[in-house]
């Protein structure tokens, strides 16, 4: 593996140039600034280790101190986080009760319509039944009136 074009010092100070200039440092403009300057845009993941390193460490210093805050502060702080806890419990419970409401009345449908199809099929075979039975009904009643017919004869 051959070594880097470009030094580590030379990357971030470029970083540190771009931080100055702009409000968010990006991968592609570093690499931008550094072809400009050098002529060589340097490695890809390098770059942006190095500028996800510098915004790591812009936004630890953004970050207030813990002994910063004041005692009511973090006290509201502390009571808006549970409300806004308690809140989303409740609407979790909510949401779990309605679709498991929902989930039931569809489990309910399912049955009714799995016994649908049963009824159905029985009332099907009932009919063939009563067809059959008409059927051999009407050949018997035919018999009969031909039996009677010769009877008379």
């Amino acid at each position: 593996m051959r070594p880097p074009l470009l030094s580590d010092a030379v990357i971030q100070a470029a970083i540190r140039e771009l931080a100055v200039t702009q409000q968010r440092v990006t991968g592609v403009a570093v690499r931008a600034l550094l072809t400009a300057r050098y002529g060589a845009r340097g490695g890809v993941a390098r770059i942006y280790r190095f500028v996800n390193d510098a915004r790591a460490d812009a936004h630890r210093k953004t970050l207030p101190q813990a002994g910063a805050l004041d005692a009511v502060t973090s006290s509201e702080s502390r009571e808006a986080a549970i409300a806004r806890a308690n809140l989303a419990e409740h609407r979790e419970r909510t949401h779990q009760e309605r679709w498991a409401r929902e989930t039931d009345a569809l489990r309910l449908r399912l049955a009714a319509a799995e016994q649908a199809v049963r009824d159905v099929e029985i009332a099907k075979q009932r009919v063939t039944e009563l067809t059959r039975a008409l059927s051999s009904a009407q050949a018997r009643i035919a018999n009969l009136e031909r039996s009677q017919l010769d009877d008379h004869k």
